[in-house]
């Protein structure tokens, strides 16, 4: 078994914070995103993950080079960004001929995802994408029997239509890819919309448990708020219940508060009389004498100078 992992995109949404760090290496506890799909991948079988880059490249592979025990780990690299299409053309050769898993590095779950492949395999569909009822997402559409339809915005779809939200997890044919272009950039819906245009079967299956896509710094704090409380025993089991998740060569000054949950990355100092407060410190952060950082996320290497209640920055 074969899984391709995306994580070559920007992550816009977490500006400032992408601007040095990409996405899939954001913290989760003591773990990144891409650590924890690495574990998983390990746990379900899968012999080899193929991982798209091309934003902070180098940051991305020297983590797949750390590799993880029993998992293959595969760069395919992207001098131009390819989307979520032409990313998955370009790595056709390194994931093979068999169905594999198609993951979001960018997104966390405790969901299972094997059953998606078995029900690719026992329903004979090009395609089943993993879904979930989120309000802020719903933008696919099913019939009855849980078929895809189509897309938030194509015409012609039924009134009564199922809408639910693409997880950005799925189990995928290889054929799926001569429905997208062989070169160049594309994405995932162009594909699926051609697949079911050409009479292809597509599914989608409503998936039990934890789902976040972490698109914003606020969905970011708040999953780590989520997990301090005891909310998310799956994931605490992984990453640390917390409150203080604190990585061992930071330097937090005796005189220093640190209240609620609190993260701390490698090299980060929190100086005398700072109250660190509901926050995230990336790598190399710092927080000077006497200053307050509240419900924040500072970047790799920010300093705090001044109190900062709220946001991103970097």
């Amino acid at each position: 078994m074969r899984a391709m992992v995306l994580a070559a995109g920007f992550g816009t949404r977490l500006s400032p914070l992408t601007n040095l760090r990409p996405k899939c290496l954001m913290p989760v506890g003591r773990r990144t995103l891409l650590g924890l799909w690495f574990e998983r991948l390990a746990e379900w079988g899968v012999s080899r993950a193929v991982v798209n880059t091309h934003h902070l490249a180098a940051q991305v592979r020297a983590r797949l080079q750390q590799g993880w025990p029993g998992l293959e780990v595969v760069e395919s690299h992207e001098t131009e960004i390819l989307g979520t299409g032409g990313g998955l053309a370009a790595a056709l050769r390194p994931l093979g001929e068999s169905p594999f898993l198609l993951i979001n590095a960018d997104v966390a779950a405790s969901v299972q995802l094997p059953p998606l492949l078995e029900t690719l395999s026992a329903s004979g569909a090009l395609a089943v994408l993993g879904l979930k009822n989120d309000a802020r997402f719903n933008t696919v559409a099913l019939d009855n029997k849980n078929n895809l339809l189509g897309f938030k915005h194509d015409a012609g779809l039924p009134l009564d239509a199922n809408w639910l939200t693409y997880s950005g997890l799925a189990a995928i044919q290889p054929r799926l890819l001569k429905y997208l272009p062989s070169k160049g950039h594309s994405n995932l819906v162009q594909g699926l919309r051609n697949a079911i245009n050409n009479g292809e079967i597509v599914r989608g299956v409503e998936l039990q448990g934890f789902w976040d896509d972490l698109g914003t710094p606020e969905r970011l704090l708040l999953l780590h708020r989520e997990i301090a409380r005891g909310a998310l025993p799956e994931l605490a089991g992984r990453v640390g219940q917390g409150p203080k998740w604190l990585a061992q060569d930071s330097q937090i000054d005796g005189h220093a508060d640190l209240q609620g949950f609190v993260l701390t990355g490698s090299q980060v100092r929190i100086e005398a009389g700072a109250l660190v407060k509901n926050s995230l410190l990336l790598p190399g952060a710092r927080v000077l004498p006497g200053v307050l950082v509240q419900d924040a996320i500072l970047g790799d290497g920010f300093t705090a100078k001044a109190d900062i209640k709220g946001g991103a920055h970097a």
